[in-house]
């Protein structure tokens, strides 16, 4: 590691790890070799939001205008051109993780699996109407939408709303795509199923979310819901809000999201960890984004492609480590069905 200017070495002997980020973004840091070694000096580091950070988020959410809070929050991160994101993402362009069959499997392979694991967890056949809350760049819309299921993806990035319009024209898919905030969505009938793919860290408001399910779900219908989570300090620190992720968003409180849909009258079939696997999601989306640097920094600054970098070769310390956690949860109107016939026959014979 270079530290090329006095104020990166006064960051480090400090331990600010902003002011040592912002070394880093400023090209006053510079890193020889692999940046996952890098991040082992967060373990000697306070990352955690201060509780002034907490208290701000509190007031901001309080105080000002909450859609257009949200807004502002989303456009920072998403309405960035899509050309930054496609060549670091995997082919169905999935921004939340895959589910890994084994450590070194290609991500498409892992995405794929965890979106047709959804459809399989939810039942959903062709023809039946889904929701897609924050349907990002369109995965389950066009994973989904080529089984003929039909998605209904919701978001509040202008850009994606655009991208996943023109995907749906251009594939013919049976599915929509509505510029719209889900506290004030009024959908014109009742869904089969819903997904959350990363976004319930959006919704920090978990009675609200179960609540409108509640009321927009078919009575058997079943909720997806993948999310990156911690067991106790849920706001993410200065680094995060000030350059990837402002705004509203939290880290998923599992215990919290649980009770809340339990109030609503949903059961919890399922809630699986999924750490691991989006371990091995952010991996790769480093290794490829690494791959890509040279010709993005080109494109839309270096600045930019460093933060990103520090973003996930953060992420991929903190899972390793067990600092954050993943998960995917199942949750529906009933009970959960009992196991097939052939399961449940090979129960009965093994026993």
């Amino acid at each position: 590691m270079t530290l090329r200017t006095p104020t990166a070495l006064v960051a480090l002997e400090r331990g600010d790890h902003l002011a040592l980020a912002e070394a880093f973004l400023a090209g006053e840091i510079d890193v020889d070799g692999s940046l996952n070694e890098v991040m082992k000096v967060t373990e000697q580091l306070q990352l955690d939001a201060s509780g002034f950070d907490r208290l701000q988020l509190g007031l901001r959410l309080l105080l000002r205008d909450r859609l257009a809070y949200d807004r502002e929050s989303i456009a920072f991160h998403y309405d960035r051109p899509v050309e930054f994101f496609l060549p670091w993402l995997d082919r169905w362009r999935c921004y939340s993780h895959g589910l890994y069959a084994f450590p070194e499997e290609p991500i498409d392979a892992a995405m794929a699996r965890k979106m047709q694991t959804a459809i399989d967890s939810l039942g959903l056949e062709p023809g039946m109407d889904v929701l897609d809350m924050g349907g990002g760049w369109g995965c389950f819309v066009e994973y989904a939408g080529l089984r003929g299921i039909r998605v209904h993806a919701i978001t509040i990035s202008e850009v994606q709303h655009r991208f996943v319009t023109d995907l749906i024209e251009r594939l013919r898919l049976p599915c929509t795509s509505t510029l719209v905030h889900l506290h004030v969505y009024e959908p014109p009938q009742r869904f089969h199923g819903a997904v959350f793919m990363g976004t319930l860290e959006h919704v920090p408001e978990y009675d609200r979310v179960a609540s409108f399910l509640a009321r927009h779900l078919a009575p058997q219908a079943r909720v997806w819901a993948d999310f990156c989570a911690q067991r106790t300090d849920f706001t993410i620190g200065r680094f995060m809000k000030r350059y990837i992720w402002p705004g509203p968003i939290t880290y998923v409180d599992p215990a919290r999201l649980v009770r809340a849909l339990l109030r609503h009258g949903f059961n919890v079939h399922e809630l699986r960890d999924d750490t691991l696997s989006y371990a091995c999601t952010v991996r790769d989306w480093g290794d490829a984004l690494e791959a890509n640097g040279a010709a993005l920094g080109c494109d839309f600054g270096e600045p930019a492609v460093r933060a990103f970098r520090l973003f996930l070769r953060g992420s991929l310390h903190f899972l390793t480590t067990d600092r954050t956690q993943a998960y995917h949860l199942v949750a529906g109107r009933g009970a959960a069905s009992l196991p097939s016939g052939a399961t449940a026959s090979a129960v009965t014979r093994g026993s």
